[in-house]
Formats: structure tokens, sequence, C-alpha cells
């Protein structure tokens, strides 16, 4: 029922607007209409009596007078309403009756003149109403051949002539009409053409009326010609106001250039496209964004013009400057986080570096076993604060993106040795068994020695912190892979308390651990294992774990990295530097004492300066073999005094430096090293690390192997 009523409501619509048509046509067409009655009453007078004749006459002219009064609104370019359509169809209705009276009037005078004029009457109201119904070429032919053929067979048929007479004129006719058929059925109608030309404006005036996005089409000087409605939204114009203004007067003159450029961009390229973001002034007073597709329109080859859509994105550029702002600010608050780590790390490790050294030393004196006992308690909490610093500064690292890998010949199978030696007491402590297995003999790969180390340091740490009893195995897996690399496993199990299932898939996630409680009762960060899956992801590899609640746990990696030679390295022994003359440039005493002694035991040769003024003018003075420099020290800094020494002349500008320094952040580093410092090592100091920097470095010059042999 309701598809009837809207098919029902389309027809009636459609039959309205059909209405309207006709009427305009009949209106248009009064001039010719009224120029027939004087031919129509001059062949009257020859058949009709006068009364007759006038009688027509009067009743046809009141008609006519109706019919044009009936068809105002139509000629005003005004939808009618339906009284008014109604008004006009009787109209035209009444002014056909009157044609047709006057046809019924000739046909009573019984004459062949009579009936064949009433007979072209007849045939041309109802062709007049066939086009008004239906205005197509073959239509006009029709209606214009069926009254003049209609005669002619009449005449000649009143006539007495038989059909075979008349034949040749018929043929004629007949083929003059196919003719004119194939051309009227091939050639559009002039009221269709101008029918589709008007619904096709139409379509594109109601796209321009109700989109939102302003249009705007303008001259070769970029004044405005046209201006969609949408304007008033937009920038709070009547169209009609920016009629005749320059695109320019409203712009940000800022922007002009720009735009200029744009122009000419597109009046050398016709299927040239710009996108253009300017701020236009508000009819307001205030400025918002727009951004518009802009292109230049052509006629014979040459710019005359240009169209424009724009679209107002204030919004989304104040979104986007409030994201930059936020990004900023969060950049800021990273660097003054960095800034801090770097201070707070400078802050601790200075002292920790005192305290950790001069118990290293204390080793090596007689001490009561309770003073010993002490003692290896003092520095497992100052390892284990250490150790908790390094994951923060770590991870610190890692969230900045600033962390890095330095890949150097190394042995994993050595580094695994030496990270089991520095858990080998805690181990023993706890009654726990700690061994490494090692297969695939003392293969050498290209990597960061100190990251491997760090999560070796992680894995073996974490399964002796959770291991009440049993056993701590490593075991290291070392066998060729493609491309001349090493492909190196991992495999630490542990017999602790173990891990449920729901737990493990969160187990590398910063800040956790296996339970609430785990931090109370065991301590620890919860960082070692996420900075480990980070360190074991730039390496390329990968980390998992196997476990069960009660049977303890096996962490592992997996990685490759490419296969290295074998380099010397200097042993940790007393004398491994006899003959080494070190200047050692460290402002504060107790660290001083703490490297002098360290360097001492080891052979060398010790020169001490308090800050870097006088390490330079020490370095200038005397040959030494390596410079040990402090980085943050007062009066001159140890990047400035590293930087003096490279510039002074002849050996002593040439001299190894070592960064001795709290800042391991890997931008310091970085800039340190581009001052022309050889190598750094982290405060607090470890002989070992110190070692493997002096070996390291004395081995590249030409008298390091000399040194190292």
């Amino acid at each position: 029922m309701d598809q009837n009523l809207v098919a029902a409501a389309a027809g009636g619509a459609a039959l309205g607007v059909r209405i309207d048509e006709a009427a305009e046509a009949v209106r248009r067409v009064t001039s010719p209409r009224l120029a027939l009655y004087p031919l129509a009453a001059l062949m009257g007078a020859l058949l009709l009596p006068i009364a007759q004749l006038l009688g027509w006459l009067a009743a046809g002219l009141a008609v006519e007078l109706w019919t044009w009064l009936a068809g105002r609104p139509a000629a005003r370019g005004r939808p009618m309403s339906n009284p008014a359509r109604i008004h006009f169809t009787a109209a035209f209705v009444a002014i056909n009756l009157a044609w047709m009276a006057l046809g019924v009037l000739f046909w009573m005078t019984g004459t062949v003149s009579g009936q064949a004029t009433a007979m072209v009457l007849a045939l041309s109201v109802v062709a007049l109403g066939a086009i008004l119904a239906h205005s197509s070429p073959m239509m006009f032919l029709l209606a214009g051949a069926a009254p003049g053929l209609a005669a002619m067979g009449m005449i000649g048929f009143r006539d007495g002539h038989r059909f075979l007479e008349l034949a040749p004129v018929w043929v004629a006719a007949g083929l003059g009409f196919l003719f004119l058929l194939g051309r009227a059925r091939e050639t559009p109608s002039a009221q269709a053409s101008a029918r589709q030309v008007k619904a096709s404006v139409s379509q594109y005036q109601l796209l321009a009326d109700n989109v939102s996005d302003v249009i705007v089409r303008t001259n070769q000087e970029g004044v405005h010609v046209y201006v969609s409605p949408s304007v008033r939204e937009v920038l709070g114009y009547e169209p009609e106001e920016l009629i005749g203004v320059r695109v320019a007067d409203l712009v940000d003159p800022e922007a002009n250039p720009d735009i200029d450029q744009a122009v000419e961009r597109m009046d050398a390229d016709p299927n040239h496209t710009e996108v253009i973001t300017t701020r236009i002034r508000h009819k307001a007073g205030h400025w918002i964004w727009l951004q518009s597709h802009a292109k230049t329109l052509f006629e014979n080859g040459k710019p005359v013009g240009g169209i424009h859509v724009s679209r107002d994105i204030t919004a989304q550029v104040e979104t986007e400057k409030a994201l930059q702002a936020a990004k900023a600010e969060a950049e800021s608050a990273s660097r003054a986080k960095a800034e801090f780590l770097a201070n707070i790390s400078h802050e601790i490790r200075t002292p920790m570096n005192g305290v950790l050294g001069a118990l290293q030393l204390l080793e090596a004196e007689e001490l009561s076993s309770e003073g010993r006992e002490l003692m290896r308690r003092a520095e497992g909490a100052g390892r284990m604060l250490s150790e908790l610093l390094n994951d923060v500064l770590d991870f610190s690292k890692i969230e900045a993106g600033q962390l890095d890998l330095s890949p150097e010949p190394m042995s994993p199978a050595a580094a695994l040795r030496d990270t089991i030696g520095l858990l080998d007491a805690e181990a023993r402590a706890k009654g726990l068994e700690l061994r490494a297995e090692i297969g695939g003999g003392a293969s050498w790969i290209a990597a960061d020695p100190l990251r491997l180390r760090q999560a070796m340091f992680n894995l073996l740490g974490n399964a002796i912190k959770f291991t009440a009893q049993g056993e701590v195995v490593a075991r290291l897996e070392m066998s060729p892979a493609p491309d001349g690399r090493q492909r190196v496993r991992l495999e630490v199990r542990d017999t602790g308390i173990g891990i449920a299932p729901h737990v493990q898939a969160h187990l590398f996630e910063r800040f956790r651990q296996a339970e609430g409680s785990t931090a109370r009762r065991y301590g620890g960060s919860g960082l070692g294992l996420s900075i480990t899956r980070a360190l074991v992801d730039m390496m390329g590899g990968e980390i998992g774990v196997d476990s069960a609640v009660g049977r303890g746990s096996t962490f592992w990696i997996d990685f490759t990295a490419p296969a290295a030679e074998p380099v010397a390295t200097l042993a940790h022994e007393d004398g491994v530097l006899q003959g080494v003359r070190v200047l050692l440039v460290e402002d504060n005493p107790t660290n001083r004492l703490v490297a002098r002694t360290m360097l001492t035991r080891l052979g060398a040769e010790v020169e001490e300066a308090e800050d870097g003024v006088v390490g330079v003018a020490a370095a200038g003075a005397g040959a030494f073999d390596l410079i040990l420099m402090d980085v943050q020290m007062p009066r001159l800094d140890g990047v400035g005094a590293t930087r003096a020494i490279r510039a002074l002349d002849g050996p002593a500008g040439q001299a190894p430096i070592i960064g001795l320094t709290a800042n391991v952040m890997t931008h310091q580093q970085t800039a340190y090293r581009a001052a022309g410092m050889n190598g750094v090592v982290a405060k607090p100091i470890a002989v070992s690390a110190l070692l493997a920097e002096i070996g390291r470095i004395l081995t590249e010059t030409e008298d390091g192997e000399a040194l190292a042999s």
C-alpha cells in the first residue's frame, strides 16, 4: 500500500511538471496562435454565414484571454499551485474545443474545401495535445504531416480520383515522410535537450547548495565569480558579498607567496592539482584554517581561472598543534628525566666507586674471619645496590631508545665463566651447586660483551634468587650457522619454586614478578627479565621459559652472531701492567686512592692529577702510556681536558685515554668518544672491566702487543 502511494505521488508530481511546462509553452506561442484568427476569419467568410463566424470569433478570443490569464504563474518562472493547474487545464481544454467547433462548422457546409479544412483543424488540435504530452522530433513530424496528408486524401477521393491515379503522389509523399521519419528518430528534441540540461544544472546546483565544503570559481585575476552557499557556515559571508572580491584579500598575507607558486604550477600543467592549507579571515574577524583542493581551468589551452573546493580544518590544525605541544612537553620531560638520571647516577656511583673499590682492595689485607665475613656482606650489598641502579638506568635507556650494542670479538664461554665466578659466592652461601656446561668449543663471536654478560647475569641471578635448595646449571651450546655466523644458545636450569602457566605470559613485562609478594620475599625491581628480553631482541634472538610450579624453571636465550677471531686480553693478575705509565685524573680523593692502589698492585706507575687543568698540564709534560680521565670535575671537566690533550703536539696528544664516569647513558658515551676518548669504564670500577678496556686499547697500538705479552 505504501509503495502504491509513493508511486501515485511520484506520478502526480511528474504530471504537475508537465502541466507547468505546457502552460509555459502555450503562453509562449500566444502571439503566433492569435495570428491564426484572421486566417480563420478569411476562410470562414468564404464558407460560413457571417453570424456563425462572428459568434465563433467572440468565443475564441474570450477563451484565449482566459488561457493567457491562467498561464501567468508559469510565465513568472514559479511552480504552479494545484488550483492554478486545474484552472489552466480547463482553459486549455476550452480553447481546443473552440477550434474543434470551428471544424464542425466547416464540416457541416458539405463542400470539399470545408470538409478538408475541418479535417486539418481536427487533426491539428489532436497533434497539439500530443506534442504537449510528448515533445519529440517524431511527434513534431507526425503532427505536421498528418493534417496535410489527411486533407490531400479527402480531396482526392471526394473529387472521384481513383487510388492508382494518385499513387505517384502518395509514393513521393511516403518516401519524403520516411526520410523525415529517419532524421526525426536520430535527432533529440530541443525541449528534451533543454530538459536534460536543466536537470543537470539543477543537480549540480543542488549539490553546490548542500555540500558542506565551499566551492569557489575565480577568474584569472583571482576574483570570485561564484561562491557556494556553504560559505555562510564556513566564513560567515553571504555568497553575494564575496562576488568581485579577490582571494588574496581574505588570505593571510604571509601565505600569498606560497599560493602564487602553487598557481604557477597549476597554470603550467592542466592536469595538476594543488592541496593548499592556509589561514582565511572569517567575517567575524578571527582566523580559520582552510584546506583547499585547487585546479586551474583552461579554455583553448589558456588558463582562464580556477576552481577551489575548501574545507574548514581549524579543529584538526588545533589538535595537531596540541599534539605537537604535548610531544614537545613529553620530550622536554624525557630530557629532564635523562638529565636527572645522569646526575643521580653520578652522585650515587661516585661514592659507590670508593666503597666497592676499597672493599675489593681489603680482600688482600689480613682480616679476622668475622671481619672478612662483614666485608663480604658489605660488598654483596654494594653490588646489589649497583645492580639495581644499573637496571633503572638500562630501563630508562631502553625506553628512550638510547641503548645501543657495541659488538666486538668476545668469547661467550669466557663470559659465562666470568659471570658464574661473580655469582659463585652467593650460590655457595645458599648451599646451591652452581656450574656451567659448555659445548661446541671455545668459539668467538662479534657481540657486545657487556650486554651478553648482563643477560647471563640476570638469568643466573634470578635462578639463584628463587632457588632454596638443589642446583643451578647453565648450559651453553655453540654451533655453526649459515653465512659465517655462530648460533649461541644458553639454558639456565634451576630447582627452584617454578612459575605458574598463567604467570609465564607476563613474566618478561616490566615491573612484573611471579606473585605480588615476590618483591617483598625475594627483593628485586622486576626489571631484570624485561631488560634481558630487550637485549636479546636487539641481538636478533629469542628468549623463553619452561617451568612448572614446584619443579623448577629453565630460562633460555637463542641468537646468532658473526663469527670472530680470538683477541689477546690482559690477565687479571698482579704485575700485568708492569712498566705502564698511567696518568690518573680524578677530583675525588677516595676514588684516587682506590684507583691508584688498584693500578699499583697491577704493576702500573701512577701519577695523579686532581682536576682537568692539572691533568692537561701533566699530560703535556710527561710521556704516558695511558690516561684515566674522570668526566665530571671542577674547573675543566674530562671532555674539555680530553680535547685539550688531543690538541697537544707530538706523542703527548696521542696517548690513549679511558673515561672513568658514572654517566653511562649511550648518548653520553658517544659524546665522550667524539671528544677523543678511546674507551669508557663505568663507575664503580671493576678490575676485570678496567683490564678488559685497557687490554683492548693497548693491543690496538704499536707497542700494545709488547705490553700484553
